[in-house]
């Protein structure tokens, strides 16, 4: 039986964590010991874990350790203020690990296959710190329009055996940025069971008034890559023309406080409403009448892929990648990201009953079966010698 650690930096609410959460109980426990690093605990889909998962303790740190790390951190703490004041582009990740990296500690032991299942910090760790006879690492997200330097994060690929971009366009570009990695990639798409969403789905919300009007629905964290900001200036460009909505936002960040700001300047308090965090988004997807996805950037775009299965129509910028799961006018509708383009969107696919119905008849036709394909492609890995 392989030992397999995977590492992440934390459960909280996201597409990286919940496809983690998904894929997990799929192993195969008569092959693999499957073992998990949560470097931060406490996260809401810890609770989505099952029994058959261990959690294992974080590394023990002396006295000593323990100060060097709190040195570290006083060293980011600066550092990150400094980058900011002076306009210097630093991915946090690379910073903290540049400013504790050196004092930070793996898991004691040897391991069959340990795989990094984000970029940045669980994926140095694993670069440099753990003993492994095979190294994975996935790649969750377009790492150039993060702010991931280039050449800081080569050298830590170069030491990874495997490399999981979770999209064919984000293996495209990874292609192209990292030409000398190319035999090590594999798409490895986020995993989804439609058969959980859909039961999930069916369970009941507390908010009596999400249908009063048309009911838009976009759900992420609230983090600049996400773009609220520029659905609440769309929400306005709709308001403006008349259309009587309400977009509802499901996700928790640091950009609540701006956006609230938004709202509030534009007078938008009855027409866009934060809900905050649901450990269940997918009976509100059920209910909504148009899935948002606003995002600037993404190495998928799982809440597009669930948003999907469960029949909703979907309307979505046009970053790079979305190409991989929508086609312009056939099973969804991709515009430019301002906030004109978007809102002409939107209103064309709540206003257009042939059109709309068009793409959810298109969208049925689809079949999301990643837990059956993907969970191959994973287990072929961990196999390999």
């Amino acid at each position: 039986m392989k030992r397999i650690l995977f590492i992440i930096d934390s459960l909280t609410c996201g597409g990286a964590e919940k496809s983690l959460v998904s894929q997990l109980p799929l192993l195969d426990r008569n092959k693999y010991d499957v073992n998990l690093w949560i470097r931060q605990r406490g996260g809401v889909f810890e609770s989505l874990l099952t029994k058959e998962t261990k959690i294992i303790n974080p590394p023990g740190y002396s006295t000593t350790r323990k100060l060097l790390l709190k040195c570290g951190a006083i060293a980011y703490s600066l550092s990150y203020r400094i980058f900011k004041l002076t306009r210097k582009k630093i991915h946090p990740s690379e910073l903290l690990w540049k400013c504790q990296g050196w004092a930070m500690l793996g898991p004691k032991g040897k391991w069959d296959v340990v795989v990094a299942y984000q970029q940045g910090v669980p994926t140095y760790l694993l670069a440099k710190k753990i003993w492994a006879a095979k190294r994975i690492a996935w790649v969750n997200a377009n790492i150039f329009n993060a702010g991931y330097s280039p050449r800081f994060n080569a050298k830590m690929y170069e030491k990874i055996d495997h490399i999981c971009p979770v999209s064919r366009e984000l293996n495209e570009i990874l292609c192209n940025r990292y030409p000398q990695f190319i035999s090590k990639y594999t798409t490895i798409y986020d995993i989804l069971n439609p058969q959980i969403i859909r039961q999930q789905a069916e369970e009941s919300i507390p908010e009596k008034d999400y249908n009063a009007k048309t009911c838009i629905l976009t759900v992420g964290r609230l983090a600049p890559q996400k773009n609220h900001i520029l659905a609440v200036e769309t929400a306005k460009t709709l308001r403006d023309r008349g259309m009587d909505f309400c977009w509802f936002f499901i996700g928790e960040g640091g950009e609540l406080s701006r956006i609230i700001g938004l709202i509030q300047k534009y007078h938008l308090e009855d027409y866009v409403k934060p809900l905050g965090l649901r450990t269940n988004p997918y009976a509100y997807m059920k209910r909504c009448d148009v899935y948002v996805q606003t995002s600037s950037f993404e190495g998928y775009g799982l809440t597009i892929a669930e948003a999907k299965i469960l029949g909703k129509p979907v309307v979505s910028t046009n970053f790079d990648v979305v190409h991989d799961q929508l086609t312009n006018l056939k099973n969804g509708l991709i515009a430019d990201m301002n906030p004109e383009a978007l809102s002409d969107a939107i209103f064309e696919m709540c206003t257009n009953d042939v059109l709309r119905q068009n793409i959810v008849n298109e969208v049925a036709k689809e079949e999301n079966n990643t837990f059956v394909t993907e969970i191959g492609k994973i287990e072929h890995l961990l196999d390999e010698d």
